[in-house]
């Protein structure tokens, strides 16, 4: 079951401010939470008892990053047990608050109580601000945190608590604290949260336990799962195999979206009459009753972590989608994992069919009975599956679907779906669709000799990643200021008129040769794709690319994997002096002036060189430069009249040369050259120009027309 929407932690997004160009750059920062209502339920499901294990002897508190960043907001939420007053939890809110940071807004729970500030300044019942003299700030308070829900269905329980403090344990969610701030500078303020307990316990982003408890973790298919088995807790299946089942499902599911941390908690029932068998509570966290069981197609563990795995949000006609798919793939990945067979997998799928379902509009909540979208939306899915993998010969499934829709912005239409689903398996996958959602036309359940042709061998399973953000040559960015691989992508810093080349990862977990389209999207929409074939169990590289015209922060991503990149326009070159390659010289010959021109922002620079003799322009040069990087320009500069002439560039210090009157035989002034000669730079990036041997050259062909003119 779900109760919030994917993202319901949200990392906070600078919004920057444009101001007038004498005052400071500034910027403002939000970190909040959305939780939504439960869908309702109106369908029985038989309660399951508990068997006796004993987990390993294990306790410790878990924390979680959100975002980590050197400038970086740090909040900690510590929680703790109240022995001495049960039914309340204690919080310690502390902010770790940054110099740039100018002012900083948050809000606590309505129903805290014994509210106690040190460095806020409380504004009303729920809203404090810091005072602005303290690094460190902290709001101490209790919270109630008891939740009920009236429940059936599938997701339900004979009780009512979503969260409760049992006295000697308590499995809650986090307190929603929602932060605002404003802070000073170009780059961004972010904010960065850690969730622990004072004493025993695991937290995760969103959900906390606070008690004795084990923690078993895995890590495979770039996710790590932890699971926390309370010591309170009797599971019926072993941590392993849970482990075991949840690592399965993550590489069997290659529809984007997927989480580097899964906190699962086994919820004990002794003394709980919880409301739900489970419950997925935003991003990567969820917790499950242990008395539930691996082997049953309604697999609860299943079910949840594939709720962790939508990253789409629904609107008003396409609302099954989240409940239909949960229950239709937890049945099908318990099915492939050998923990049922096709009969208790049929049986499942069958009560879509039943005739209580028949005047069901699936587009139509209106017109739902018996909780329809956990029931026919789960048969839906199914059918949609089979349409797909029948047209396309098992090289695609639904799941390219359901990848399509995570890596959208927007929330998914009926017409978004039906589109979605024509890409994947063509005209005649998007005409059944269409027909099963949007009529009371009959859906009936496929038999085992139809499963065993069109899913009995494995299909194509692709999958599309970003390269790994410590990787040497994953990113390159080219353009009119340089051409290199990046290594910092913590953001990726670009200017106006670069291209980023994205070496996007294509895998193929499946079974049969597939064919693959690799998109990246800028904030949801997709700005290159390539399209290709690759083999069963094959890996491959897949250059994307896009250049950036207008300055701003940009969410770049390949299957719902993210990057940031911010584009600025390009940072103004500096010349810090100037070097002569003589202090004397004879009327009517040349010096060269050599010019030491510096880039210290962390985006490439470009500008002009303007060379002067006696704060006359003389010479022009046009120079671009990598971040943080120098370079020296170098002009020959004639000199026609005798007496202290003062050499410069940009209005740095000038250098004096003095010029002595020529004989009457002397020649005429030899034309000037001019090169350019980039340093050893801090970042290792080329810089275009021309090399120092070349700056060696032009000087020796001044000399030497000089000297030619005395001979």
């Amino acid at each position: 079951m779900r109760v919030a929407q994917r993202g319901g932690v949200a990392v906070a997004v600078a919004l920057l401010l444009v101001l007038t160009s004498v005052a400071p750059a500034a910027g403002t920062g939000e970190a909040s939470q959305q939780m939504r209502p439960p869908d309702s339920a109106a369908v029985e499901y038989p309660e399951r008892h508990p068997a006796s294990v004993s987990p390993p002897t294990a306790g410790a508190a878990a924390t979680t990053t959100q975002v980590a960043d050197e400038d970086a907001i740090r909040q900690t939420q510590t929680y703790a047990l109240t022995p001495d007053t049960p039914g309340e939890v204690a919080v310690e809110l502390t902010y770790e608050i940054p110099d740039r940071v100018v002012s900083l807004e948050t809000k606590i729970p309505a129903n805290a109580t014994s509210v106690d500030a040190d460095g806020f300044e409380r504004v009303n019942e729920t809203t404090f601000e810091w005072d602005g003299t303290t690094d460190a700030a902290t709001i101490d308070y209790r919270i109630e945190p008891n939740r009920t829900i009236e429940q059936s269905g599938p997701e339900g329980a004979d009780g009512q608590y979503i969260a409760v403090d049992a006295g000697e344990w308590a499995l809650i969610s986090r307190s929603q604290t929602p932060t605002r701030w404003r802070y000073t500078g170009t780059d961004p303020v972010v904010f960065r949260q850690n969730v622990t307990t004072a004493g025993a316990g695991a937290a995760g982003e969103q959900l906390v336990y606070l008690g004795p408890v084990a923690t078993f973790e895995r890590t495979d298919n770039g996710q790590t799962f932890r699971l926390a088995v309370p010591e309170r807790a009797q599971l019926m299946t072993s941590p392993t195999e849970i482990l075991d089942s949840l690592v399965n499902a993550s590489d069997a599911l290659q529809v984007g979206d997927r989480d580097e941390d899964v906190f699962v908690v086994a919820a004990p029932t002794d003394g709980v009459d919880w409301g739900v068998r489970g419950l997925e509570t935003g991003g990567s966290d969820f917790w499950v009753r242990d008395t539930e069981s691996l082997d049953t197609p309604d697999n609860v563990w299943l079910h949840e972590y594939v709720h962790s795995r939508q990253a789409f949000t629904t609107t008003r006609e396409t609302r099954w989608l989240t409940e239909g798919t949960a229950v239709y793939y937890a049945a099908l990945l318990t099915l492939e994992q050998d923990r049922i067979d096709f009969a208790a997998f049929r049986d499942a799928m069958d009560d879509g069919q039943r005739a209580v379902y028949a005047d069901v509009v699936l587009s139509d909540p209106s017109t739902w009975d018996r909780n329809a979208n956990y029931v026919k939306g789960p048969l839906v899915a199914g059918r949609v599956d089979e349409e797909v993998r029948r047209q396309t010969d098992k090289e695609s499934t639904f799941q390219a679907t359901f990848r399509r829709l995570n890596g959208l912005n927007r929330p998914v239409t009926q017409e978004t779906l039906l589109s979605a689903v024509e890409r994947a398996g063509g005209d005649r996958a998007r005409a059944e669709t269409a027909d099963y959602t949007e009529t009371t036309g009959s859906v009936t359940m496929w038999n085992q000799t139809v499963h065993a042709r069109v899913f009995g061998q494995l299909p194509a399973r692709i999958g599309y990643a970003l390269p790994n953000a410590t990787a040497d040559s994953g990113y390159h960015v080219s353009g009119p200021y340089r051409t290199t691989s990046l290594t910092n992508t913590t953001p990726i810093r670009l200017a106006t008129g670069e291209t980023l080349t994205v070496d996007a990862i294509v895998r193929n977990a499946g079974g049969t040769e597939g064919t693959y389209n690799a998109t990246l999207d800028r904030n949801g929409t997709t700005v290159a794709s390539e399209d290709g074939r690759i083999g069963p169990g094959n890996e491959t590289v897949v250059p994307l690319s896009h250049t950036f015209t207008t300055p701003g922060q940009y969410v770049m991503s390949v299957d719902g994997d993210n990057v940031t990149v911010v584009v600025e326009r390009p940072a103004e070159a500096r010349v810090t002096g100037v070097e002569v390659s003589s202090r004397t010289a004879t009327q009517g010959g040349s010096v060269v002036v050599t010019a030491t021109v510096v880039n210290d922002a962390r985006v490439p620079a470009d500008g002009t060189v303007v060379f002067t003799r006696d704060d006359e322009t003389v010479a022009t040069r046009e120079v671009s430069l990598p971040p943080e990087n120098t370079t020296r320009v170098a002009n020959g500069v004639s000199l026609p009249v005798p007496g202290d002439v003062f050499l410069s560039a940009n209005g740095a210090p000038p250098v004096a040369v003095t010029v002595t009157p020529a004989n009457e035989s002397t020649a005429p002034a030899a034309t000037t050259t001019a090169t350019e000669t980039p340093t050893t730079t801090t970042t290792g990036e080329s810089a275009p120009g021309f090399t120092v041997v070349g700056s060696l050259v032009a000087f020796l062909l001044v000399l030497a027309a000089a000297v030619s003119r005395r001979l």
